[in-house]
């Protein structure tokens, strides 16, 4: 370990309440009970001094989540890609209709004299996209064959993950091909605001269609329940060939019957009964055959070392790939006699390459401390975050070094650490973002940014020279006599 040591005259907040507590507690040492104290003597400076290391051992791992909670998301992630790290990565959205209101449920009417037109699918970009998405994406929509919210033995499912996948029928019963265009109109605002966004339009079977004009027609359809015995879904999902996900609003997302109504007076009136989303998830998966994650464990209690992976680890949302860091290095801290760690950063610079406009960086990064399972340390049933003072690190941009990377200030993680003698039981896990849930969802990433997108990052370990992590440690030494 390469040390740079100096004296010094002037402190830091820290060092100064570090030297304030030690003299006086050498001072009230020599002091017995009425004894008068007549003057404190201040510490030599020459008896500190403040090292600077930035050559300590930081261990990298790769792990995967079991399940991530895809259900109800606030997002519809449609796409495949491939990815020259981590594999081929799809998502099919699966959704269902309701009748119901916040009034209860409602009855499907039309007019009496009503022809029948078409039904259409209405999807609403969110903003979100991630891969290529100059190309061309075929979008097909299949019927479900069973209901989404319900198990095979027809008692509903509390929780919806990313593996779950409900039965339809291989048949398409709708297409289109469309470029992608997540990006917002000019001038719509913020990225998530469906209202402003572009619509796109699956025309679905008329078979169907018309199946269900005529059951509305007979006057079948008078509450959820016989709605969802008619339709119980669809499955949407990209045909082989595409190259981006791209992201659709749930609130934004339709089934829409389209009909006219002849009048001798009007002509010809078009009108269209529609049906909103009521239940959905993602199935998001990927294949890392032939990449250096193929043999990556399915469980999240073992990790796959970055000397076994071409010296980097990853993080990739959407799947539930994390990194783990590790500071066995450390342990020589607790040899050095009065020792204070006053700082502690991470450097992660992204390995060069490994990403580019269509495979973007994360624009922040998050750290949770886990222990020797992977598990997370938690209070009060949250994660407990291991960067001190904030939430997450976000992505710096250095364009004269022309370098982007992350600066994670984990001083109270280490600092804890060489007090309480726990590096040796307690890691760090990255993710690109938190895992504890926004409100009206209570299990953790419930429609997280983690569980309802792509983005991930590429990390060299410290014997990769493509990009490396450095941990920089600034402590106060106090010499001995």
């Amino acid at each position: 370990m390469k040390f740079i040591s100096y004296c010094f005259k002037t402190f830091s907040p820290a060092v100064s309440k570090f030297l304030v507590v030690t003299g006086l507690s050498l001072s009230f040492a020599s002091c017995q009970w009425g004894d008068q104290v007549d003057a404190f003597v201040q510490p030599n400076p020459d008896d500190f001094s403040a090292v600077y290391s930035d050559t300590n051992s930081v261990v990298l791992s790769t792990l995967k989540l079991d399940s991530l909670m895809t259900g109800a998301s606030s997002r519809l992630l449609v796409g495949q890609f491939s990815d020259p790290y981590l594999g081929k990565m799809h998502s099919t959205a699966f959704i269902q209709f309701s009748t119901t209101t916040q009034d209860g449920d409602r009855a499907l009417t039309l007019p009496e004299n009503a022809i029948y037109d078409s039904l259409g699918l209405a999807l609403r970009y969110d903003g979100y996209y991630y891969g290529d998405t100059t190309q061309v994406m075929n979008v097909d929509v299949y019927e479900l064959t069973s209901d989404l919210t319900l198990k095979p033995d027809l008692t509903p499912i509390q929780a919806i993950y990313n593996y779950h996948a409900t039965p339809y029928n291989p048949k398409s019963i709708g297409s289109a091909k469309i470029y992608p265009r997540p990006r917002p109109k000019q001038g719509s605002g913020a990225i998530g605001d469906g209202e402003k966004r572009v619509e796109v339009r699956v025309k679905v079977s008329d078979v169907l269609g018309k199946k269900i004009f005529d059951a509305v027609k007979a006057n079948k359809i008078n509450n959820n329940a016989q709605w969802i015995e008619l339709l119980k879904g669809f499955a949407i999902k990209a045909s082989m060939g595409n190259h981006s996900v791209v992201g659709f609003t749930r609130n934004n997302t339709a089934l829409r019957l389209y009909y006219h109504t002849p009048g001798a007076v009007e002509g010809i009136t078009e009108d269209s009964l529609s049906t909103n989303l009521w239940a959905n998830y993602n199935q998001t998966l990927g294949d890392r055959t032939g990449t250096v994650l193929s043999k990556l464990p399915d469980t999240y209690r073992s990790s796959l070392p970055s000397s076994q992976t071409g010296n980097m680890s990853f993080v990739q949302a959407g799947s539930g790939i994390m990194t783990r860091l590790d500071f066995p290095g450390l342990n020589e801290y607790k040899y050095l006699n009065y020792t204070f760690a006053n700082s502690a950063r991470l450097i992660i610079e992204p390995v060069r390459g490994s990403f580019s406009k269509s495979f973007f960086l994360p624009t922040a990064l998050y750290a949770y401390i886990a222990d020797k399972n992977n598990d997370y340390v938690t209070n009060n049933g949250s994660p407990v975050s291991g960067l001190t003072g904030v939430g997450a690190a976000t992505l710096t941009t250095d364009l004269v070094s022309d370098r982007q990377y992350y600066v994670l200030d984990v001083t109270e993680f280490i600092r804890s650490g060489l007090q309480n003698e726990s590096l040796e039981k307690y890691g760090l896990l990255l993710r690109t973002s938190s895992p504890i849930p926004p409100q009206g969802f209570s299990m953790l990433d419930g429609n997280t940014e983690f569980s309802k997108s792509f983005d991930r990052l590429v990390i060299g370990d410290q014997a990769n020279p493509n990009g490396r992590v450095k941990l920089e440690i600034k402590y106060t030494s106090i010499k001995t006599q």
